[in-house]
């Protein structure tokens, strides 16, 4: 199911730069573009660079958007996807806009930073949002904080995956093979995790490896790697995307996420469609989608714990398949179709509402 074309035509969305994408939004936004929207009416407000092709690109998406609302009397709801800081600082210069030219806004936001940035500046940020038409949160424990500071309507709608295209014929040997995909920073936990394969590689020598994808702190990551004699254990892919990630996925055992802040990851939600157990920390919304039946969690920054986890995980390897099955069957619900439902109930909502 995508959305009805008449629809869609209806719909402005705005977002971070998505083809290809790099990082859980741009992903978010490449996959309603590929499967839920027949006409995607799009404006790109941030992309990669520096501060001058940053500024750049925030220059050029108002213009943009200003000339398709002027041109395009169509378009009636404006779609932001934002995150905090200076995201959701960018955002409102869209909503003011759209506002400006009479236009409903639908505001979907992403990250886990949100509670941290509102307790800057609490009453400006409300007043944001309850300029909005309609929020969208991630999960229900988002949507609960969201509907403590705005009036305007909270709705979830789920993170959207697509089907998993397995690659056959990837694994060549018989290690357990751990995955990590994210940003290379402190927050995501990616120093913690390989504090914990330093301390228990002689558990794990020639039967475990992880492979870390991403981009960030890499020299960092590296040199970690290399001073604790870590390099038979730990492979650094860089940014994956696209064939390398449906071959990472596939040869997977296990997905980790050791994760002090999130939304909703979507890595974790592309992780349980190709059937891994997960590694991850009840933070943001991800107890919504990992429970004992899919996964073990843990409190962030608690590296016995963790240590504890993936051997449990490589040393069990039939509750880790069972744990897998059950990660397939809860991903179902994040798969296209289900998502498109999501938006157009509140696309209907919105544009019935007058």
């Amino acid at each position: 199911m995508s959305l009805d074309k008449g629809i869609a035509n209806k719909i402005l969305t705005i977002g971070c730069a998505c083809n290809p994408p790099r990082g859980g939004i741009a992903q978010v936004l490449y996959n309603y573009q590929m499967f839920v929207y027949p006409t995607f009416k799009f404006v790109a407000n941030s992309g990669d660079g520096g501060k001058i092709a940053k500024v750049w690109q925030l220059i050029k998406a108002v213009f943009d958007v200003v000339a398709m609302l002027r041109k395009d009397g169509g378009i009636q709801i404006v779609h932001i996807h934002t995150s905090s800081y200076t995201g959701f600082n960018r955002s409102k210069i869209f909503i003011k806009i759209a506002k400006a030219f009479g236009k409903k806004v639908v505001l979907h936001i992403h990250g886990g930073s949100f509670r941290e940035f509102y307790q800057t500046s609490p009453a400006s940020i409300s007043k944001t949002l309850d300029a909005c038409d309609c929020i969208i949160a991630l999960s229900e424990s988002w949507k609960a904080f969201f509907c403590k500071v705005t009036k305007t309507k909270v709705c979830i709608v789920d993170n959207i995956i697509p089907q998993p295209q397995r690659v056959l014929g990837i694994k060549n040997d018989d290690r357990f093979h751990l995955l990590f995909l994210g940003l290379i920073t402190e927050p995501k936990g990616i120093y913690d995790l390989v504090d914990v394969i330093k301390e228990i590689k002689h558990d794990l020598k020639d039967k475990f490896c992880l492979h870390i994808g991403g981009n960030g702190e890499t020299e960092r990551l590296q040199e970690m790697i290399d001073e604790n004699d870590l390099s038979d254990l730990v492979n650094f892919e860089g940014w994956v995307s696209g064939e390398k990630k449906k071959e990472l996925f596939s040869l997977a055992d296990a997905y980790i996420l050791p994760s002090y802040i999130e939304g909703l990851p979507i890595s974790i939600l592309e992780a349980m469609s190709f059937g891994l157990p997960i590694l991850s920390t009840p933070v943001g919304g991800i107890p919504e989608v990992v429970d004992e039946t899919n996964g073990i969690l843990f409190t962030p920054g608690d590296k016995k714990k963790m240590a504890e986890a993936i051997k449990s995980i490589v040393n069990n390897p039939q509750i880790g398949k069972s744990m897998g099955n059950a990660s397939r069957e809860k991903a179902v619900r994040y798969y296209p179709d289900n998502v498109a439902s999501e938006l157009i109930e509140i696309y209907n909502g919105i544009l019935t509402a007058d």
